[in-house]
């Protein structure tokens, strides 16, 4: 093998180790206690809206509006009701958990513009997000290098 053949083999050779890196990433996620309804959680302010119960909710009717770094408010589309617990953030995005009857929805939420990223479908059972894995009840939903699950 030439010098120039040996340095295009290791040069395809480093793009696919660095490529399966930057697809094996962490997504850094942290559960967010929302309290009353409004909580700040890695450099984003979230407000749930008014709560339910108001004293202790356990749910938030919406609207929801979020607070970047920069100050830049926006309100989350108004479907995206009644919101409960589990909520994670990375700071950049928002998972949250919405519910009718014993239907839910979990929604992927852009912190910064509110667009929602990402509405998996309605199912019964418990969320759990956990490094680039999200458990909606048996179902489990890959996170891709973005953080978010893929259209």
């Amino acid at each position: 093998m030439t010098t120039k053949a040996f340095r295009q083999v290791l040069f395809i050779a480093g793009l696919l180790v660095t490529g399966n890196v930057a697809i094996a990433q962490t997504c850094h996620y942290s559960e967010v206690d929302p309290g009353a309804g409004k909580v700040s959680a890695r450099h984003v302010t979230i407000d749930l809206g008014s709560g339910d119960p108001s004293e202790k909710p356990t749910a938030w009717i919406g609207p929801m509006n979020l607070t970047g770094p920069s100050g830049k408010s926006c309100s989350v589309d108004p479907d995206v009701s009644i919101i409960e617990r589990p909520i994670y953030t990375d700071g950049q995005h928002v998972f949250v958990t919405t519910y009718s009857g014993s239907n839910r929805v979990v929604y992927a939420i852009d912190a910064t513009s509110c667009d929602v990223l990402w509405k998996s479908a309605s199912f019964a059972g418990p969320v759990k997000l956990s490094g680039n894995r999200l458990r909606l009840d048996k179902q489990m939903v890959k996170l891709g290098p973005d953080c978010v699950p893929a259209h």
